[in-house]
């Protein structure tokens, strides 16, 4: 079970990088980091949760500057 949660982190980043929209990229790259840290804190593998920790603080932030940016007409679609 835990390594299907691995395999699905490691699929969501390789899928990130077939996408050409940046919000989509974002998200993928977001939720790849939370599967991560999620893996991380199972297995009580400190590197993997400091890394992904950061990975989706930073991963909710750029979300919510971009999703104002969409919403200002900023940035298209």
């Amino acid at each position: 079970m835990i390594d299907i949660l691995g395999f699905f982190a490691g699929a969501c980043l390789i899928g990130s990088m077939l996408l050409r929209n940046i919000y989509a990229v974002k998200i993928l790259l977001t939720v790849a980091a939370v599967s991560f840290l999620v893996y991380g804190i199972i297995l009580q593998l400190l590197p993997i949760m400091v890394i992904n920790s950061v990975l989706t603080a930073s991963g909710i932030y750029e979300l919510i500057r971009l999703s104002r940016k969409v919403k200002t007409g900023e940035l298209s679609g």
